[in-house]
């Protein structure tokens, strides 16, 4: 059972939050909060496996309430949830290490799929707002370019991470040592000038990658293969 707390200045939103968990058997709803100062008192209490924080709130706000929990070393998954993919405080929120971002609009299985997602410790970035969050990123390089950088290894590592498999679990699918893959995916890293593996997540899909089918991702792989 998977414990949450819903934060959210809108006692209606919070309420169908309540409603839309209470349908999965694994998911409870313990607390909930109306701005980000209550959160802090509640989370503090309750402990919980997951927040689920609105980004805009009054006396607290999202980017300030993940960096109070993180000063207080409360190890708890953040999902933010926004009404709108705004690029700057999602970008902070990333480095701050937030895994998942859901927008209002997003539905019951969007919401379900990132709270197991980063109870698992991967990311979760609804499409609609992988690009807004990748631009901050992708500005420093030709986002055309990004791909290039990575051997096929690489490419095919990033492909399964942002399609939410583990470290181990990538091992698994590629026949490969979970220390090969960690190795690889701290190149990837350092050769995208990314912090971590949502960041690379979030690169995938800005660039249309994570989109692809297993089949084709690999076709594409094996096509950017340079000839001998």
């Amino acid at each position: 059972m998977l414990r949450i707390v819903v934060v959210d200045d809108h006692k209606l939103f919070r309420d169908g939050l309540r409603e839309v968990l209470g349908l999965e058997s694994d998911l409870k709803v313990v607390a909930e909060a109306g701005d980000g100062e209550e959160a802090l008192q509640v989370v503090r209490e309750h402990l919980p496996d997951i927040v689920l924080f609105d980004v805009n709130m009054p006396k607290i706000d999202g980017v300030q309430l993940v960096r109070e929990l993180n000063n207080l070393k409360i190890r708890t998954a953040k999902i933010a949830v926004s009404a709108y993919d705004d690029e700057e405080c999602l970008a902070t929120l990333s480095a701050e290490g937030v895994l998942g971002f859901v927008l209002k609009s997003s539905g019951r299985a969007e919401l379900t799929a990132a709270i197991r997602s980063v109870s698992r410790g991967q990311s979760y970035v609804d499409p609609r707002v992988a690009g807004k969050l990748m631009t901050s990123f992708a500005k420093r390089k030709n986002e055309n370019d990004l791909l290039g950088e990575l051997t096929p290894r690489e490419k095919e590592i990033l492909y399964w991470l942002a399609q939410g498999l583990s470290n181990l679990e990538v091992a698994s699918r590629m026949v490969l040592s979970e220390k090969t893959v960690k190795n690889h995916v701290s190149h990837m890293l350092k050769k995208l000038d990314l912090r971590d593996r949502t960041q690379a997540a979030i690169m995938a899909w800005k660039v249309g990658f994570a989109q692809l089918s297993p089949d084709t991702m690999e076709q594409a792989i094996r096509d950017s293969r340079p000839e001998e």
